[in-house]
Formats: C-alpha cells, sequence, structure tokens
C-alpha cells in the first residue's frame, strides 16, 4: 500500500491491497503498514497508521480452510481518505514498530498451539475410555496408550520451553530487540506448531471416521485439524522461523 498526503497536507491517500486480515470482514478501523517514503526507500520508508472503514475502504471474505470464525479478509484500499492525526508515531518508522510486534504476536499463536494440542490430547482421551473395539476399550489397546503418551510428552516438552521463554520475556523491556530471546521464541514458534500438527494428526487417528466428519462426537479435533495449517504460516512460517533462528544465532 502506498501513502501520499494530498494538496492541503492533512490527509493520506491511500492505495493497495492486503490480504489475510483477520476479523477484516467486521473491523471499523485497520491498522496498516503503508508505503509513506519514495519507492527504493526499502524499511525506512514503510509507517504505521490507523484506517478507518470508509467508501474507499473494500472489503471480501476470504474462503479459509479452518479458521471459520476469524472473517478472514482481503482488503483493498482505493483512494482511501486517511486524516494525517492517525498515524501511528513517526512517519518512515513503521518497521520498527511491526518488529516491535513480532515477538509477543509469536508468543501468542505458540500459546494457542500448546493450548490446542492439549484440548486433542484431553478430548481423545475421553474418547478412548468410552470407545470399545474388539471387545474392549480403546485406551486398553496398548497402541493407543503409547500414541496418548507421545501426544503427551511432545506437548509437556514445548509447554516447557514456552514457559522459560515466558519468563525470560517478562524480565524484558517491551519492545525489546533481544536477540537471544528472539531466536528461542522463533524455534519455539516452529516447535509448537509441529508438535499440534502431530497431535491433532494422532487424536483424528483415535476418534478414526469420525474425525472426517464436521461436527459430533470428534467436532474440536476435526476443527482443530483444520486450523493447524494457518498457525504453521501465519506469524512467520516455519521456514522463516528457522532462517531467523540460524541468523540470530549468528551462524
Amino acid at each position: 500500500c502506498t501513502a501520499k498526503l494530498d494538496e492541503s497536507g492533512e490527509n493520506y491517500i491511500v492505495n493497495g491491497e492486503k490480504y489475510w486480515i483477520t476479523g477484516g470482514m467486521k473491523s471499523e478501523y485497520f491498522i496498516t503498514a503503508v508505503r509513506t517514503g519514495k519507492p527504493n526507500s526499502g524499511i525506512f520508508g514503510i509507517s504505521m497508521m490507523v484506517i478507518p472503514r470508509s467508501k474507499g475502504v473494500i472489503t471480501t471474505r476470504l474462503a479459509l480452510q479452518g479458521h471459520d470464525t476469524s472473517a478472514t479478509a482481503y482488503v483493498i484500499f482505493k483512494n482511501a481518505i486517511v486524516p494525517k492525526r492517525y498515524l501511528i508515531g513517526s512517519e518512515n518508522q513503521g518497521f520498527r514498530y511491526i518488529m516491535f510486534n513480532f515477538n509477543a504476536e509469536r508468543f501468542g499463536i505458540i500459546c494457542t498451539a500448546i493450548g490446542l494440542a492439549r484440548t486433542c490430547i484431553e478430548e481423545s482421551a475421553k474418547y478412548a475410555r468410552k470407545r470399545k473395539t474388539f471387545g474392549k476399550l480403546l485406551v486398553k489397546h496398548q497402541v493407543i496408550r503409547h500414541k496418548l503418551m507421545e501426544m503427551t510428552r511432545r506437548v509437556l516438552e514445548a509447554h516447557s520451553f514456552m514457559e522459560w521463554c515466558a519468563y525470560r520475556a517478562s524480565l524484558e523491556e517491551m519492545g525489546s530487540m533481544n536477540n537471544s530471546l528472539i531466536k528461542d521464541i522463533s524455534l519455539l514458534k516452529v516447535s509448537a506448531t509441529k508438535t499440534l500438527e502431530y497431535v491433532a494428526r494422532e487424536a483424528a487417528q483415535i476418534y478414526g471416521g469420525r474425525a472426517y466428519i464436521r461436527g459430533g462426537t470428534a467436532a474440536k479435533v476435526e476443527r482443530i485439524y483444520r486450523d493447524v495449517r494457518a498457525m504453521a504460516i501465519y506469524g512467520g512460517s516455519e521456514e522463516i522461523m528457522i532462517d531467523l533462528a540460524s541468523r540470530q544465532a549468528k551462524l
């Protein structure tokens, strides 16, 4: 998106588009990164501003694989008029604000992924205690018990790493650029989302065909299984997180 001051110097005229805007169908305001600097200014020409919904803001809902309640939108800004007072911070300093926010954003995704993984374990364990196959409860089959324990082991591993990062983050000032913490949160996001992906799959295996139906006994697991891919991508894909961690480690 580009934002240029009009002749009065009091309003920005914003043009461009944004994909994957969570809650975009319901939003009245959009916190947006826009280019206010010259075309070749790179990260030093980006500003942050609040753009109110107006006739110059067009939203279209994206049909996602999961996250059905997120109202995720494709947003087009077409000569949207934004008063200069809606600029966040200083002009052309927006990239710094984005970077400051990333640790908190990624940590939120991490906590959500681990929480959903725990839900998958709880739901599949409850089901295994009441579902019978070959004359006995599922949980009485060794292979099912081993699945549940491996799921639990991976979640506890990620949860411990999460608590360690949470403690360290609590000692940092807001917006700190601690390279060691950035590295570990990047690695933890990969660990948490891979753990969720594994646990959601194994929970679906325990439920069998019931996990392939929307709603019903396996509703939570089926829904989480569809949501996994988004968590492995937004906030920084696994590949980007691994590369970021390697650079923070100065390899």
